[in-house]
């Protein structure tokens, strides 16, 4: 699926899409794994999921688009883990931080119930060492939650991603082979030289992003919109982004310019 739009509109029915998925594997199975993006595209998405969507809305199964119901649905956070993508190699109040970014625009917002959550490491050095402690504690908590494996990768419920101009996405950048042909290890520390700002990052493996059941693409920028459209169309399959791929899952597109 692809959904495009006015930036307001994109962001309201990529949130709507996320609540109803989260509250269908909530009522199926009784929490749902999902994994939070960085950056700072994601900010007003995330506030719409911590402060409750439309009812009309949830799951997109409405043609009221504008989001005009006064009844609001928020989700079932005490049923919610909470995983990162990628993170920042930096303090943990440094502005680049994005597990800061998500405790201000997700975590401190939610008005009612508290997810269990899992940030990668903050460091600013030992980027090998800090990579594998958090797979140890995603090791861990797969174990706790009973999440499934397939082929030795955690399979989580829903992936939120974003893209960068040049593709990237995660902290997986089209320069980094090594990071991109990684099948072993579930995290891995990356030296980000075209990252904005470039520096030393943790990230998700493909392997780990492809397991997923459900990935969500939510991409800003009016310089984005051609390689959004190559990418999600599969026709860069050489780029990060273009190699999402899920195995058994689905990927949905939200772009706004």
């Amino acid at each position: 699926m692809i959904v495009t739009g006015t930036r307001e509109t994109t962001t309201l029915k990529a949130a709507a899409f996320i609540a109803g998925r989260i509250l269908e594997i909530v009522s199926s199975r009784g929490f749902c794994s999902f994994v939070l993006p960085g950056g700072n595209s994601p900010r007003p998405l995330l506030h719409l999921l911590a402060s409750g969507i439309p009812a009309g809305l949830v799951g997109l199964n409405s043609s009221a688009a504008d989001g005009s119901s006064q009844e609001s649905v928020t989700i079932p956070w005490d049923d919610v883990s909470l995983f990162w993508g990628d993170e920042r190699c930096v303090g943990n109040n440094h502005p680049d931080s994005n597990f800061r970014m998500a405790k201000e625009s997700l975590l401190d917002r939610i008005p009612k119930g508290s997810p269990d959550v899992h940030p990668m490491p903050q460091v600013v050095s030992g980027y090998d060492g800090a990579a594998a402690a958090y797979e140890a504690i995603l090791r861990k908590a797969v174990a706790a939650r009973r999440l499934p494996l397939r082929d030795g990768f955690p399979v989580f419920d829903i992936v939120l991603l974003g893209m960068g101009a040049d593709g990237h996405t995660a902290s997986l950048f089209p320069s980094d082979d090594a990071a991109l042909e990684e099948n072993n290890r579930w995290v891995i520390a990356v030296d980000a030289e075209n990252g904005l700002p470039p520096g030393h990052r943790l990230s998700l493996t493909l392997p780990v992003i492809n397991n997923a059941e459900t990935v969500v693409f939510f991409v800003t920028g009016r310089e984005k919109a051609s390689l959004f459209h190559d990418i999600s169309m599969r026709k860069r399959p050489e780029l990060p982004a273009g190699m999402v791929r899920p195995v058994n899952g689905e990927t949905f597109w939200f772009y706004a310019p």
